[in-house]
């Protein structure tokens, strides 16, 4: 008898907590927002981001304010990513205008120095619905 009890409670130990019903109804969503063509490092563009990621947390949240919540917050790294990105190619874009004025036809200039190289092309920010 103290054995089956002693199994019993062991058994009971080791069963997950909480109702299949809950953990059926946990969906994780998301939605890629386009973020390519945008100067990220003006405000400008910064706001037309911040519009498009709204629309997107529409479609997938719809009012509920808790999804809203979650959502804004699982984009928050990815943008503040992209406008450090895109502020730093400014500053490469400013830094290498100087040297050009500086230079004017003093200097013999490589090809590399007229333009910077293209910000790289996979800007998107995803929002994560939990």
């Amino acid at each position: 008898m103290n054995r089956m009890l002693v199994l019993a409670a062991s058994a009971a130990m080791w069963m997950p907590v909480g109702s299949a019903d809950a953990r059926d109804r946990y969906e994780t969503r998301q939605i890629a927002v386009p973020a390519a063509g945008l100067d990220l490092s003006t405000d400008a563009g910064i706001d037309i981001l911040a519009a498009r990621i709204d629309k997107g947390i529409d479609r997938i949240c719809g009012w509920d304010g808790d999804c809203r919540d979650g959502a804004w917050e699982s984009t928050e790294w990815q943008v503040d990513r992209l406008i450090r990105k895109a502020r730093a190619w400014r500053r490469l874009a400013e830094e290498r205008a100087a040297q050009l004025r500086a230079c004017r036809d003093r200097c013999t200039r490589p090809a590399a120095w007229y333009a910077p190289p293209p910000p790289p092309s996979a800007t998107t920010v995803i929002v994560i619905r939990d």
